[in-house]
């Protein structure tokens, strides 16, 4: 059903995405391995260069998608205190706008730590 009028929305993009993941305790119940797989597409209607091309003028940033596998460790040292080491190696698609024409430098590593009460 189409919408119209004032809450109709501006522009709308066929998306596709989805997430795996993947959790082994490592000898004990204290150490986990962790590792995870997502992608995310905003726009599966077009791909790498046609986004920011001339024929695309309306096109942009959010178009493009992303591609992301993480793993990590996890240390419980007790029920209410974890330690999470955990690095995302980040995948753009290539395209034809500035600043996006290869991989863009945006993998991200983290510590944390965490305590419940």
């Amino acid at each position: 059903m189409e919408k119209s009028g004032a809450f109709a929305p501006l522009y709308i993009r066929p998306f596709d995405g989805a997430y795996f993941s993947f959790l082994q305790h490592l000898g004990s119940p204290k150490h986990q391995l962790v590792m995870k797989y997502d992608w995310y597409d905003p726009n599966r209607s077009v791909k790498g260069r046609q986004i920011g091309d001339a024929a695309s003028k309306y096109l942009t940033p959010a178009d493009i998608r992303f591609d992301t596998f993480g793993f990590g460790y996890v240390l419980y040292f007790n029920e209410n205190m974890k330690a999470t080491i955990w690095y995302d190696r980040v995948w753009n698609e290539s395209t034809s706008i500035d600043g996006f024409e290869g991989d863009i430098p945006d993998n991200v590593f983290t510590t944390r730590i965490q305590y419940r009460f």
